[in-house]
């Protein structure tokens, strides 16, 4: 009963809490409908403008457009050039890892939808056929007229029908002409004066009648007449209404312009000769064969005529121009037809097998390098490769490259490549694709390669071509060597200027050389790394490829196309790296040559502490004093004047202490004092040597407070410490070139 009761009288509290459960539930409903509503509306709101947020490894957001990738914005919105809707930009997983600014990568799915297929690249010996289609022509050498040299009538013609076979000087018409007569009567005229005039005792009628002679005979040998036809007019005392004209050359007639009785004019054609002892045969070359099609280069060839004959000629001529309807390319024969088999008019077709010696004359010595038609990506003079490293499959790196003639169904490669390397053979335009998505350098993006994609942030994507600041790191040795390189090309300047094809090929093939030691020297000594490193093998592999391009250029033309490009590519670097201008010696070229020799006898010095030989040290000093002694301080202004004083008194100071000392730490003492003095002259003034100038340190000499030094090359051979750090120290910067 006691437990029915507390029911009882509890009996209410049951709904009360079923109330505030119903009431919690609905709560929690709306709430999380808000939510959700809500969350749904940012969804939409950004799925509207196509768009969905992402954030690198740093949390910073890029967004691109489509169609324009080089649009790189860090909120969502409208592309300011197109207006159309930014998309997500996907960026590399694996950024520290890349190799280049134009590496994509691709897991298993994506190669096989794309259909990627590799090919290494190989060594082969190049063999194609060079098919031409022409027709055999009359040789325009051994082509002649026969013309009436006087107005008259044909009377006779002993040919009278095309295609009759005639031998030099046979009698080929016969004229009759009144100013032919008239000339042979003053012949006459003039031989009865001259003999009248051998019994005059004046020497001037003698010398009177000869010369009238004389001008008679001229006068019919320019009217046609043989020295033999003239003789015979004299001799018969008479003269002749008729000449007889003669074949100037044998051959057959392929042109009759008169008939018997017709009156002709001076100058008007009679006959026309052709010797066909000797024919041309002008073939039609494509103009992708044009690179193999050398002049003197023999082509076999066949006629339908004669199925199964083949003749042999040399190519003689090259025609300049293409026709522009058949884009074709006329290329001339010389050949030999003994036997007057070849026709004028006849077809012909050339299968020319191109291989070993002829085509390495055409490709380079050797074998070359060749990828597949398939492989490289070409617009206009550029060709672009997808390489695939051997041990990343699913990276591939684009790399601009200079091909050669094509060959077949392969390409033979001038530079960017090297035998053995992977190249996508297949696919490679759907790689491209996916790097022009990315705003990364491409086929159809080149610009790219001067905005990389990670730029500085608020920095203008142009900068590298407005000189602003620089936006990566170089170690100064780096940017010294740059400087110079900009300075080569400014030779190269004078050198167009100057309309020296030769010396500027000469040149560009120096650059080349130049430029691969660099690289070497930059990946060897871990110059740069990250995005530097990305930046620095871009531009220098498009200066390479402008090197080999500058090297080969045929003429004046092409020379100014590649050094356009030269200009623009270094600029780029230029700009992207902070590259000073190639300080030039303030002072003369005499002064420099001064500065030279005393650094000649620096050398010794530095050398000898090398080797800890304080003895050769001290023997080199006074040839170093005698340098100094020579130099001719009247050849510098004011300006250079104060510098060479400075100069001189840091490297006094340092003979002076070298002159004292009586061990070889004091040697070295006195040595730092003369480099530094001899180092801000050959960095201010100048200096002129036979090779290049490097300044070197080492930062443990004297007790970690460091010292530099000066060499002719990077082999370090420390002075401060010799034999026991011999090696320590590092190449600071390069002070001359060479």
């Amino acid at each position: 009963m006691p437990l029915l009761s507390t029911i009882r009288r509890f009996k209410w509290i049951a709904p009360l809490l079923g109330g505030l459960i119903i009431i919690v539930a609905v709560a929690l409903y709306f709430k999380d409908q808000k939510q959700r509503h809500s969350d749904e509306t940012t969804l939409s709101e950004h799925k509207d403008h196509g768009l969905e947020r992402s954030t690198d490894a740093a949390g910073k957001v890029v967004w691109t457009c489509s169609m324009h990738p080089q649009i790189q914005l860090p909120e969502p919105g409208k592309c300011p050039i197109c207006f159309m809707d930014l998309i997500k930009l996907e960026l590399d997983a694996n950024k520290a890892a890349a190799q280049s600014l134009r590496q994509v990568e691709m897991n298993a799915d994506s190669r096989k939808l794309a259909e990627i297929v590799v090919t290494p690249v190989r060594k082969q010996s190049v063999a194609l056929d060079v098919r031409m289609v022409g027709k055999v022509e009359y040789d325009e050498t051994r082509v002649g007229s026969i013309t009436a040299w006087m107005g008259g009538r044909i009377d006779r013609l002993y040919v009278d029908s095309t295609g009759s076979v005639v031998q030099r000087g046979q009698a080929m018409a016969s004229i009759y002409s009144p100013e032919l007569l008239t000339a042979q009567a003053e012949l006459l005229q003039a031989v009865k004066a001259i003999n009248d005039a051998k019994s005059s005792n004046l020497d001037l009628v003698r010398r009177t009648a000869q010369r009238t002679l004389e001008a008679s005979r001229e006068k019919l040998r320019l009217l046609g007449l043989s020295k033999a036809q003239i003789d015979a007019v004299i001799a018969n005392g008479k003269p002749s209404d008729h000449i007889t004209l003669h074949a100037p050359q044998g051959g057959i007639v392929i042109k009759k312009d008169v008939v018997e009785g017709m009156y002709v004019q001076t100058g008007m054609p009679i006959y026309t000769i052709a010797d066909l002892s000797h024919v041309w045969v002008v073939l039609e070359a494509y103009e992708s064969d044009l690179p193999w099609i050398k002049t003197g280069l023999d082509v076999a060839f066949a006629a339908e005529a004669y199925p199964g004959r083949n003749y042999k000629g040399r190519i003689v001529y090259i025609d300049p121009v293409v026709n522009p309807k058949t884009r074709t390319v006329d290329v001339r024969l010389e050949v030999p037809n003994g036997d007057a088999s070849l026709k004028p008019g006849m077809f012909v077709q050339a299968v020319q097998r191109i291989g070993g010696r002829q085509a390495e004359s055409a490709s380079g010595k050797g074998d070359p390098l060749v990828i597949p038609v398939s492989a490289p990506l070409i617009t206009g003079k550029r060709a672009v490769v997808y390489v695939q490293p051997k041990d990343k499959p699913g990276t591939y790196i684009g790399r601009e490259v200079v091909l050669g003639p094509r060959a077949g169904e392969t390409y033979i490669v001038r530079s960017g490549l090297d035998e053995g390397e992977l190249v996508v053979s297949k696919g490679a335009f759907k790689i491209d694709s996916a790097l022009q998505i990315q705003a990364k350098p491409s086929m159809m993006n080149p610009g790219s390669a001067e905005a990389p994609i990670s730029h500085v942030h608020g920095q203008p994507q142009d900068s590298m071509t407005q000189g602003t600041a620089a936006r990566y790191e170089a170690p100064p040795l780096l940017l010294s060597k740059l400087s110079f390189l900009g300075k080569h090309v400014g030779v190269i300047d004078d050198a167009l200027r100057a309309s020296d094809v030769d010396r500027a090929k000469a040149l560009y093939a120096q650059m080349n050389s130049d430029l691969n030691a660099l690289a070497d020297s930059v990946d060897q000594n871990a110059m740069l790394e990250g995005e530097a490193k990305l930046a620095w093998k871009e531009f220098a592999m498009l200066l390479m490829n402008d090197a080999v391009l500058g090297s080969e250029a045929k003429d004046f033309k092409r020379l100014h196309e590649v050094h356009a490009l030269t200009h623009t590519h270094f600029g780029n670097l230029a700009a992207a790296f902070g590259v000073p201008a190639a300080a030039e010696g303030q002072s003369p070229q005499a002064f420099r040559q001064q500065v030279g020799t005393v650094f000649g006898a620096y050398t010794p010095i530095s050398e000898a502490l090398g080797n800890d030989d304080p003895e050769t040290a001290r023997k080199a000093i006074p040839a170093l004093v005698k340098a100094l002694a020579t130099v001719d301080t009247s050849l510098l202004d004011q300006e250079g004047l104060a510098v060479w004083n400075s100069s001189l008194s840091r490297m006094q100071e340092g003979i002076d202490g070298m002159s004292k000392a009586d061990s070889i730490e004091a040697l070295r003492a006195g040595f730092e004092h003369l480099s530094i003095g001899l180092t801000a002259a050959v960095m201010r003034l100048g200096v002129f040597t036979d090779g290049p100038v490097y300044e070197l340190h080492c930062p443990m000499a004297f007790d970690n407070k460091g010292a530099n030094w000066l060499q002719t090359d990077e082999d370090i051979r420390n002075p401060y410490f010799g034999a026991a750090m011999y090696k320590c120290g590092e190449v600071t910067r390069q002070l001359k070139d060479k």
